[in-house]
């Protein structure tokens, strides 16, 4: 099971959500809050934040499942001296996504 808490067996149960524009969105939104968290503790300005934000979503896209956000966001804390691991990263993640998933549920 990945991030999303999706397996192979149940993608498209609608016991996760509702359809996949919803799954899209809080997937969206989960990758930007993590984006955020990561960038204030990389110590970037309010400019460089919304920007960095955008990059760790984008960073999504490399690969299927969560490895390419959670190794993105662990490469920059590493050059950055910061010594949170990838299942601290990944800790984030979940919490970000049930964040996501209730904003989405609210706006949808």
């Amino acid at each position: 099971m990945n991030v999303t808490g999706t397996t192979a067996s149940n993608v498209s149960s609608s016991s996760w959500c509702l359809d996949n524009d919803t799954r899209d969105s809080v997937i969206a939104r989960r990758n930007v809050l993590a984006g955020l968290w990561a960038g204030r503790l990389l110590g970037l300005s309010n400019a460089d934040l919304s920007s960095y934000a955008t990059e760790v979503h984008r960073a999504d896209f490399e690969v299927d499942g969560d490895e390419d956000i959670v190794g993105k966001i662990t490469r920059d804390f590493a050059v950055r001296g910061l010594p949170l691991s990838e299942r601290q990263v990944r800790d984030k993640l979940r919490t970000y996504h049930r964040e996501a998933f209730r904003q989405v549920a609210v706006t949808d």
